[in-house]
């Protein structure tokens, strides 16, 4: 065994070689030789000044580096986007409030993100609150109170930022681009295509395709096309004959099956055929048929929307006032969207009832689509309208309660006025845009490609 006074001079040595550094600019030098030592400190040895201060050193160090590495490393790694947004946040928030010492801080989200999204997002407002200094306390503890609310929209994440000190009120907005990282974010595995029908000058409400014929529903009209060498020749115009004038936003649905005409208009039912080709037309407030399947729906008949009151096989349900809607069953589930009159599109699943969840960051028109890719139904949604004059469409698929990207979206040249789920399986999607350039209304046809 050692003798004391050799454990003495390793213990010394060992400190000198770890606190010469630290105490360099104070004077003091390692004059120490190195040595091997195999036996530590005895726990009764008195230790001088000098040495009780370079332990002291040690432990700290052995501290802040070993049992705390995760916070090391920490100091060390770059912010992320999501972090670097909380610390903008916070500090704009801060600075707008007098840098109140202790906040209460409330969250609320109206945006599409998943939960994961929107909680990733609270750790990071509250890492930066408590990394400036401030304390999060209850109400009756807190000199301000700030209440937060997540929104988005087809490109950006919208934090808005209530500041309630004693008599004043603050609010700070922070918008940057999403990051839906806690998500997953998927490469697009599907593909929009969209070939124009037809285009001109008037207004076009909505249309009817099959192989060989074409039928134009227009506020005054139905016109008939017939497939001749590729190119549609006018075939019989059908009038739309009403006293009353039509609202402003004008909408219309075509529904023709088996020859058979059925046109949809505000307070107004029309009834026909192809052949011979007829039409007649009554005053009624008859449900609209919506998609190829069972959404039927009343229409408002002096506005543009749907009232929410659904017919058909889900008569006597009732949701809120919308623009459009879609439904499709899917392991073994059903499901409707309705894109609501107050900017919101409500999912439900299986009961009308209550919506499983709400989507923010969508327009006015959707409609289903069954391409037998993927989950074999997309949903295909509009770009809000207040974001660009110029639409885009997205494809999405709902996984439980959220709606994944499944497609990059394509970009339009104009503003969508109506999609509508057609086909008699729903393999496509009709649409009608006007022409930002040109000013005309265009007829198109959306599919989706498995890439």
């Amino acid at each position: 065994m050692f003798s004391t006074e050799t454990s003495r001079d390793c213990s010394r040595k060992a400190c000198s070689f770890r606190a010469s550094r630290a105490f360099a600019d104070r004077g003091v030098r390692d004059r120490f030789t190195y040595e091997q030592c195999y036996t530590s400190r005895f726990p009764d040895m008195v230790t001088p000044a000098p040495r009780r201060i370079c332990s002291a050193l040690l432990a700290l160090m052995v501290l802040a580096g070993f049992l705390h590495p995760a916070r090391a490393k920490t100091a060390q790694a770059p912010s992320s986007p999501l972090a670097q947004a909380a610390d903008e946040f916070v500090q704009t928030i801060l600075s707008r409030s007098g840098s109140p010492a202790a906040v209460t801080v409330n969250f609320q989200s109206l945006g599409s993100a998943a939960p994961e999204v929107t909680e990733a997002a609270q750790t990071a407002i509250f890492n930066s609150f408590r990394t400036a200094g401030v304390r999060l306390v209850k109400p009756e503890q807190a000199l301000a109170e700030v209440q937060i609310t997540f929104s988005d929209d087809w490109q950006n994440n919208d934090w808005i930022a209530i500041v309630r000190e004693g008599s004043s009120t603050q609010m700070v907005m922070k918008k940057f681009p999403r990051v839906d990282h806690a998500v997953g974010a998927r490469t697009p595995t599907l593909s929009l295509r969209r070939y124009t029908l037809w285009q001109q000058d008037g207004p076009i409400l909505d249309f009817s395709l099959d192989n060989h014929d074409l039928a134009l529903l227009e506020p005054d009209q139905v016109s008939l096309f017939s497939n001749e060498s590729g190119q549609w020749r006018g075939r019989y115009t059908l009038a739309i004959l009403h006293v009353q004038p039509w609202p402003r936003d004008l909408r219309g649905r075509l529904k023709i099956k088996d020859g058979q005409i059925a046109v949809f208009l505000p307070g107004m039912l029309c009834t026909g055929s192809q052949s011979p080709p007829s039409l007649e037309c009554r005053q009624g407030d008859d449900p609209w048929q919506i998609d190829q399947g069972p959404l039927v729906a009343f229409y408002s008949p002096r506005r543009n929307f749907f009232s929410g009151i659904l017919a058909g096989s889900s008569g006597g349900a009732s949701v809120v006032a919308f623009f459009s809607g879609a439904t499709w069953s899917s392991n073994d589930q059903r499901h409707w969207v309705f894109a609501g009159t107050d900017g919101r599109a409500r999912l439900y699943v299986n009961d009308l009832g209550t919506p499983a969840t709400v989507f923010n960051a969508w327009g006015g028109n959707l409609a289903a689509l069954n391409s037998k890719c993927g989950s074999g139904w997309q949903l295909l949604v509009t770009t809000p309208s207040e974001i660009t004059q110029l639409d885009a469409i997205q494809a999405m698929e709902i996984n439980g309660r959220e709606a994944v990207p499944v497609s990059t979206p394509l970009e339009l040249p104009g503003t969508v006025t109506a999609l509508w789920t057609s086909a008699r399986n729903g393999e496509s999607v009709n649409g009608i845009l006007q022409n930002q350039a040109t000013g005309k209304y265009e007829a198109f046809v959306l599919t989706v490609n498995c890439n």
